[in-house]
């Protein structure tokens, strides 16, 4: 009688402790589908909804789930709620052949503190999955013979794009060929450009056009002797080859006086220019005499010093002089027979 007593004092305990354990943890086990076909993928969910002060195994990512491969997994932030804390473990699997299977149960191993080596096992219940064919009917297990090979038709449209390909690459190549021979011949593939027009006849046209303008008549003298200013140093860069939209008066005379010997040239050209500084950036105002100076020394400056290139004559040829002609060899004259008889 004692003993039977204390047996039941021991299935008392356990059946008290292992409510206990049912209300610190709980694990779930779950699919997003129970019947798929060949190759599909399901998720397979496990879920442990347990104490925050309650410690836990967590499952691996090699998790063995009997005859499914794993393909994937994603384990998502736990979450904290009222005192427990909620995790979850997705895994996401597939099988390869058809019938029922079964993912046997997960044993999930928890500790009742964090100094304690003592664990007790609760396990994730066993998920049953149906794995049908993807064929169904009269279809499923019936075997077709193999389709006749299929005759490919001759297909006009695409082997003409290729003969009108390949007779546009052949005329490119000939092309090629003739440029590149051309440009042996003559140094040149099209006609050359012109040459470039000389500095004195742009500046002269773009004088005329000045001086034509209108600007003095409508008062506008800082603008016409900027454009003169301007007009004079472009045919400075043309004739003397210096960077005189660059530079200041002083300089442009300083260069112009290493090519330029002559000392009117020199004073006329800088007269202008000093000229022109004054009305564009000390507010000078001309008199009519010194703007009629400033277009007469324009002119005369550009055509004093422009650059004619002349062709060379061909050197004409020495005429033969009649003494080196070769006169005729006069014959001697037919002596006369002497009269007189026998």
């Amino acid at each position: 009688m004692k003993r039977f007593l204390n047996i039941l004092f021991i299935l008392s305990v356990a059946v008290s402790l292992q409510a206990q354990d049912k209300g610190l943890i709980e694990v779930r086990a779950e699919v997003d589908t129970s019947v798929i076909t060949i190759g599909d993928r399901i998720t397979y969910s496990i879920i442990i909804d347990r104490d925050e002060h309650l410690r836990t195994a967590r499952p691996g990512e090699g998790l063995n789930l009997g005859q499914f491969e794993i393909k994937g997994y994603d384990f998502p932030e736990p979450l904290h709620q009222n005192g427990r804390i909620i995790e979850r473990f997705n895994f996401n699997i597939s099988v390869y052949d058809t019938g029922h299977y079964a993912i046997p149960p997960f044993p999930v191993a928890y500790f009742l503190d964090d100094t304690t080596t003592k664990y007790s096992i609760i396990e994730a219940p066993a998920v049953n999955i149906f794995v049908k064919s993807v064929m169904s009917g009269d279809d499923a297990g019936t075997l077709k013979d193999v389709k006749a090979p299929i005759e490919i038709p001759f297909n006009y449209r695409f082997w003409s794009l290729i003969a009108a390909l390949a007779v546009l690459l052949l005329a490119g190549i000939g092309l090629a060929y003739y440029f590149i021979k051309k440009r042996r011949e003559k140094g040149y593939l099209f006609s050359p450009p012109p040459p470039p027009r000389p500095a004195h006849e742009i500046a002269l046209e773009e004088l005329d056009k000045l001086f034509a303008s209108d600007l003095l008549q409508e008062g506008q003298v800082k603008a016409f002797f900027s454009r003169l200013s301007e007009i004079m140093r472009i045919y400075l860069e043309g004739r003397y080859f210096i960077a005189a939209l660059e530079k200041t008066t002083a300089e442009i005379m300083r260069d112009v006086k290493r090519q330029e010997q002559n000392e009117e040239r020199q004073n006329m050209l800088e007269q202008l220019l000093t000229l022109s500084d004054l009305v564009k950036f000390a507010k000078y105002k001309p008199t009519d005499d010194e703007i009629d100076r400033a277009k007469a020394q324009a002119q005369d400056f550009v055509n004093q010093t422009k650059l004619i290139f002349e062709a060379p004559e061909e050197p004409e040829k020495e005429k033969e002089t009649d003494e080196n002609e070769p006169k005729a060899i006069e014959a001697p004259a037919a002596v006369s027979e002497q009269e007189g008889g026998i």
